[in-house]
């Protein structure tokens, strides 16, 4: 039991503001893919032609993908898809979040 005269704070943070705040500090001039819960689609992505290592997919909960504009974010997303990835996927642009895939 905590002792109830002891004095802290609780904060909320969901994967959402986890994840705009990673983009603005880390690729706040770009444009970003996120694939969340990549490492459960490892052969698909490979099928498409994204080069990533299962080793980077382990425990991991969203991969990050930057791209040259939004157009190819798209177009990425769009053969994906069409391969049969059902993974939620969002695309930043100067680290805002402009679109997703639902």
């Amino acid at each position: 039991m905590i002792d109830k005269d002891f004095y802290h704070n609780i904060y909320s943070v969901s994967f959402k503001d986890m994840m705009d705040l990673w983009v603005e500090s880390f690729h706040p001039f770009g444009t970003v893919l996120i694939i969340w819960d990549a490492g459960n689609h490892s052969d698909i992505l490979k099928k498409c032609g994204l080069l990533v290592n299962n080793t980077e997919l382990y425990n991991n909960k969203a991969l990050t993908i930057e791209l040259p504009g939004p157009v190819e974010a798209f177009q990425v997303m769009d053969a994906l898809t069409a391969e049969g990835l059902t993974a939620y996927m969002q695309v930043y642009k100067s680290g805002k979040l402009i679109s997703d895939n639902i």
